[in-house]
């Protein structure tokens, strides 16, 4: 009898598996039928079985059935990409290009999605959402990842995608303010040659700067300047960081280095020169002047040759020498206040005063071909200007004004001063 047994028993686990075995089949009949809904109970089951729920036929149906699902239902995606991901962990052997089409197709429909919700379109009644984004687009970077990345290991286009699927899901933590969250992820970007842009790298640095870790700043600062040093968005986050902490000198000698290395870049040559004429001439937060250092005609020599060369590599860029006659232009105010508080009305006092108007007027000299430069750049554009440049037209008109007006060349002082009027100033 014990034999008997022993054969019953293995004939009710023999029906039992093959009635789960039946369910697959059973599911895919109800899919084809369009009855989703036993499809799902059907398939459900089987994928939930002791005896089929290791079975890799059994998650590749699942994954078809909630496929065609999300034809009308979107967020089924999820549940077919598990199923598909499911299949090669309970049979890793499973028929490759069978497999793969299907995970390259539920990738793709991921990536659609995700854009729309990256996006949003008002047109259609879908609000933007980061944080669905975001777990859309990192689906998509699973599916590239799985078997530690071997299993789509040269496939370049799907590399692409995946790439640009890290990058958003980044972003979407960015938007999303996730800000632990995309400073992990931007470092993955960061670390891919096929997703890295200059912006992850000035992203990373708003982050960092916010949560006030500035060891993550430097060391961000430092790999994006090895790796974009002529980004110009890059450059002027390693100005304003080290100005606002207190390390001008720091950022002196690596920005000295940098020109070192590339001499011919403008935006350097700029970036240095504007560093120089600032330590020349410091302002308070209210923007007043404060005392000049003693080293300041060696700053303003500095800045002088800096602005120069910027000019030579760019003689298109209005801001560049526009600042160059700032520099001569903040020298010839200084005069000023000196003539004026010249207070007496000596023989001394007079020839004191006129030296000092003889020193200003060569300082005007050589500021006013500066400032006619930038006007003859931006005047013809100026319907067009973005707001840098509106804010340097508008103070090149400010400057002319006051030489013309110094120089007492009326007509031309009166022309300026049509031209701010023309321009809401």
């Amino acid at each position: 009898m014990k034999k008997l047994v022993i054969i019953l028993a293995a004939l009710a686990m023999g029906t039992g598996a093959y009635a789960q075995k039946a369910k697959i089949y059973t599911a895919k009949e109800y899919m084809r039928n369009g009855d989703m809904k036993k499809a799902i109970a059907a398939i459900n089951e089987a994928t939930t079985s002791e005896s089929t729920k290791l079975d890799g036929d059994a998650w590749f149906t699942r994954g078809e059935v909630y496929e065609k699902l999300a034809e009308t239902d979107p967020t089924a995606l999820e549940e077919s990409t598990k199923s598909y991901m499911k299949v090669l962990e309970v049979k890793p052997n499973y028929e490759k290009d069978v497999i793969d089409n299907k995970l390259l197709r539920i990738a793709t429909a991921l990536f659609n999605e995700a854009v729309k919700y990256y996006q949003g379109d008002e047109s259609k009644g879908v609000k933007a959402d980061y944080t669905l984004s975001y777990n859309l687009f990192k689906r998509v970077v699973d599916i590239r990842e799985i078997n530690n990345s071997k299993h789509f290991v040269g496939n370049k286009k799907f590399d692409d995608v995946a790439a640009k699927a890290l990058k958003y899901q980044a972003l979407s933590a960015y938007y999303a303010q996730k800000n632990d969250q995309a400073i992990e992820d931007l470092n993955k970007v960061a670390r891919n040659p096929l997703a890295v842009e200059p912006f992850v790298y000035s992203k990373l640095i708003d982050l960092y700067a916010a949560k006030k870790d500035f060891a993550g700043v430097e060391r961000t600062l430092d790999s994006a300047k090895a790796k974009y040093p002529k980004d110009a968005q890059i450059q002027s986050q390693e100005i304003n960081y080290y100005s606002s902490t207190g390390k001008t000198e720091l950022l002196i000698k690596k920005m000295e280095e940098a020109v070192k290395t590339d001499p011919d870049n403008a935006v350097l040559q700029y970036n240095l020169g504007s560093l120089y004429s600032g330590l020349a001439n410091p302002i308070d937060e209210n923007g007043e002047p404060k005392t000049k250092p003693a080293n300041a005609k060696d700053l303003e020599a500095k800045a002088e040759m800096a602005f120069r060369l910027a000019i030579d590599a760019d003689p298109t860029k209005a801001e560049y020498v526009f600042n160059l006659g700032a520099l001569y232009f903040n020298n010839a105010a200084d005069i000023t206040k000196k003539m004026n508080a010249i207070s007496g009305t000596t023989a001394a006092d007079n020839k004191k005063y006129d030296e000092l108007k003889a020193l200003r007027l060569a300082q005007y000299t050589k500021s006013l071909p500066n400032f006619q430069k930038s006007f003859d750049l931006l005047n013809p554009k100026v319907a067009s200007l973005n707001e840098d440049d509106k804010s340097t037209y508008t103070k090149t008109l400010f400057a002319l004004q006051n030489i013309y007006e110094t120089m007492n060349q009326t007509e031309k002082a009166d022309d300026m001063a049509k031209k701010l009027k023309e321009i809401g100033q």
